[in-house]
């Protein structure tokens, strides 16, 4: 399998990536206590939470919050998404001002509240507006712009082949494609021939999302002819070292060790130090609601132990007394 295929670097305009293993955008999960951890994990570019553009430009205190980054995390690209073309653009200036590497423009969102919106996947059916936003994000900043799409709307629906077309024609230096249509949402397996027909003569890289969560699974998306990288993101969650065992079996061929149940349990201890040191220690614990599950789903008394975060820990010595049953 690696003879076949090679982690290699990746470049998205004028920005190197160190690797072509990135980390997904994901709405109220990805921010940026996560996002460091990635980097340490070996992630070779990583995403802001998807960004309303709308509240961008309205000046919105939470969402400018979600918009904040760090060195550490560097190269960092912000998500942002929206259906009007004038108000992308205004959103585009202010996350460029806030000094991230890349901008992405979400055009795959399946979620109803932002379809109805005619946002993210919704904006798969007008190509037209799609043109219009982008362009305008393009010319609205000096930095590269991507996209995030899915392969279409339906089973079989591929959609993907023309909106990476209109990407490249308005200035866009890669596109994501998650390899699932927008009726799947995240569950099944993903398409790989309508991925591999999206790959096909496409003039910008194309990397590959949906469902990848070990080697064998990223090498299902590697091995498509002109795919040019891999974006995980629920398969990351509390395993955040999957980015340096990808890189060291795709190019040596040596298969690393799944995480220990010590080294999750010191993955997890990190987190929640991130964590308090940026929401502070009440906060801190709120927001790893969402993701502490990931880091104990394995464990055979996860359930209690999950229930138990979820209700009773809120200071950091409930934390250390709760660490004990790993």
């Amino acid at each position: 399998m690696p003879d076949e295929v090679k982690v290699k670097k990746l470049n998205i305009g004028n920005i190197e990536l160190d690797n072509n293993i990135v980390l997904a955008p994901m709405a109220g999960i990805t921010d940026l206590p996560l996002r460091c951890l990635a980097k340490i994990g070996g992630a070779g570019l990583v995403y802001t939470e998807m960004l309303s553009a709308r509240a961008l430009v309205r000046s919105d205190e939470k969402t400018e919050k979600l918009l904040k980054t760090a060195n550490d995390e560097r190269p960092v690209a912000a998500q942002i998404f929206g259906s009007d073309a004038y108000i992308m653009s205004e959103a585009a200036k202010i996350v460029r001002d806030s000094g991230v590497d890349i901008i992405d423009v979400n055009l795959g969102c399946p979620v109803r509240k932002i379809a109805k919106a005619g946002a993210g996947a919704k904006l798969l059916t007008d190509e037209k507006l799609v043109s219009e936003i982008l362009e305008s994000v393009v010319k609205s900043v000096d930095v590269p712009v991507t996209v995030k799409i899915r392969t279409g709307l339906l089973p079989e629906h591929n959609a993907a082949t023309e909106i990476i077309r209109v990407a490249y024609n308005c200035g866009i230096k890669m596109v994501a494609v998650h390899a699932r249509p927008v009726s799947q949402g995240h569950s099944g397996s993903p398409d790989l021939k309508l991925f591999a027909a999206a790959c096909a003569g496409a003039k910008i890289p194309v990397i590959a999302n949906g469902g990848i969560v070990d080697e064998k699974t990223a090498a299902d998306f590697l091995q498509v002819s002109n795919c040019a990288g891999i974006m995980i993101g629920r398969g990351a969650l509390g395993n955040y070292s999957i980015f340096n065992r990808l890189e060291e079996f795709f190019s040596s061929g040596k298969k690393l060790p799944l995480p220990s149940k010590k080294e999750k349990a010191e993955w997890l201890k990190k987190h929640v130090r991130y964590s308090m040191e940026y929401y502070g220690e009440k906060k801190g614990f709120v927001v790893m609601r969402k993701v502490f599950h990931y880091y104990v789903k394995d464990l055979p008394n996860a359930t209690k132990i999950r229930d138990m975060f979820n209700k009773k820990i809120i200071t950091l010595s409930d934390f250390n007394e709760l660490i004990k049953l790993f």
